[in-house]
């Protein structure tokens, strides 16, 4: 840090290539993996002892909102977004300063070559833009960070998640040997993150519009899906370009 003005550390590789289909928070994704690559300034000192911690704080910034305006009030979706909440009752991207903070879990800590030689921290759970500029990490130590007596009011659960249909066998016919290897590392990725039902608050539950089709980039590939009957059924998955 210099003056008043906050440096990255380093830049996190994410399987979410869009906005659009991240978890809205961090933890939902039991699955997906990020990488933590710190710049090339650090050496091993700087995270000397990090892997005795089972999980990690990262802060980072919502790298995508810049320019656009943020509002005192707004209209979360689990209250449907029609009802308004200030924004520092929220955990909206949007912000007077654009700062996330996601708590994940390590799995290792390692000097990447392709990385050129960079330290790489492997994370899951994380609910991370592809390219994201990393602020800070910190260790997460669970007697101060866990508060079994925390309320949350209209945050207190998960919302349900929805049954995803994913034949590949029907889906793949235009994939090569090699792409379909790489789809069968990434189709429980993909299928928990439809799950989430990563739909806008107003195209969700009995109101929602059948046949619909909605497509996003997830990991290496882009996948459209439609939602019949509370199901969500995987109608054609390409290699991204």
């Amino acid at each position: 840090m210099t003056g008043d003005f906050i440096h990255p550390i380093g830049v996190i590789r994410s399987q979410y290539k869009q906005r659009f289909a991240i978890p809205r928070q961090s933890g939902l994704s039991l699955v997906s993996v990020s990488k933590l690559v710190l710049n090339k300034r650090f050496s091993a000192d700087s995270v000397r002892g990090l892997t005795d911690f089972s999980h990690l704080w990262v802060l980072f910034k919502f790298h995508e909102t810049k320019g656009k305006a943020w509002k005192e009030v707004v209209r979360p979706p689990r209250l449907g977004g029609k009802k308004g909440r200030g924004v520092f009752a929220t955990r909206t991207p949007f912000r007077p300063n654009p700062i996330g903070l996601s708590a994940v879990k390590i799995l290792k800590l390692y000097q990447d070559t392709d990385e050129r030689g960079r330290l790489v921290i492997d994370v899951q759970g994380g609910d991370f833009l592809d390219g994201t500029p990393i602020f800070d990490i910190k260790p997460y130590v669970p007697y101060a960070d866990n508060i079994p007596t925390a309320q949350s009011s209209w945050a207190s659960q998960e919302d349900s998640r929805i049954v995803v249909s994913f034949n590949e066998g029907d889906l793949t016919s235009g994939l090569s040997p090699d792409e379909r290897v790489l789809l069968a590392s990434q189709s429980e990725f993909i299928i928990e993150t439809l799950s989430l039902d990563p739909r806008p608050a107003h195209e969700r539950g009995k109101d929602a519009r059948e046949g619909q089709t909605w497509g996003v980039v997830l990991g290496d590939f882009e996948v459209k899906w439609t939602v019949k009957g509370g199901v969500a059924i995987v109608v054609s998955i390409e290699v991204a370009d």
